[in-house]
């Protein structure tokens, strides 16, 4: 399943089914989510994996493992000689912002499962990431996920006053409203 033409959402539910495999239960979570709830608005180059308190990240070296995952160092990312991706396990508690997530979601796909945060959950964390860290791809996937759109939106920066730390912004929806009704 992961060959070097896997696509990310390949590669997370085949991440998925090894830990699962291992009776653990990794959540996905992070722009990962968003690409696959998004593909056009939004791309990324990881999957990150939210781990039960329980779960040990020893097990989970062993499930990666069994897919051709190497750690790298002594961090909690994994990489393949195959793949550009990487899976990254960060540390829980599953939380968007400082508010810890509760539900999720199981996407299904040729007997395979995949925990997933919500779409709504998706939503608040690419806008979390958006406020954290200036991220203005983050805030377009969020715009995008919100409005079920997977268009490119237009944003016009500007800053009023003197001592502006950050930009305001303006959206210009596409010329097309497909997708917005």
């Amino acid at each position: 399943m992961i060959g070097p033409n896997a696509t990310l959402e390949n590669v997370c539910f085949a991440v998925a089914a090894a830990l699962n495999a291992r009776g653990i239960s990794g959540v996905l979570t992070g722009g990962s989510t968003a690409a696959i709830y998004a593909p056009e608005a939004y791309m990324s180059d990881d999957a990150d994996f939210v781990l039960d308190a329980s779960d040990k990240l020893a097990d989970a070296e062993l499930a990666l493992h069994s897919i051709g995952f190497q750690r790298v160092g002594k961090s909690r990312i994994f990489s393949h000689p195959s793949i550009a991706f990487t899976v990254d396990l960060p540390k829980g508690p599953l939380a968007v912002g400082g508010d810890y997530v509760q539900d999720t979601c199981i996407l299904e796909r040729g007997g395979l499962r995949l925990r997933i945060l919500t779409r709504t959950d998706c939503v608040r964390d690419r806008l979390a990431h958006f406020y954290y860290w200036d991220d203005y791809t983050a805030l377009n996937a969020a715009v995008a996920l919100q409005t079920g759109a997977s268009t490119k939106w237009t944003w016009t920066f500007f800053a009023i006053g003197p001592g502006v730390n950050r930009p305001s912004f303006w959206l210009s929806l596409p010329s097309s409203n497909a997708g917005l009704d």
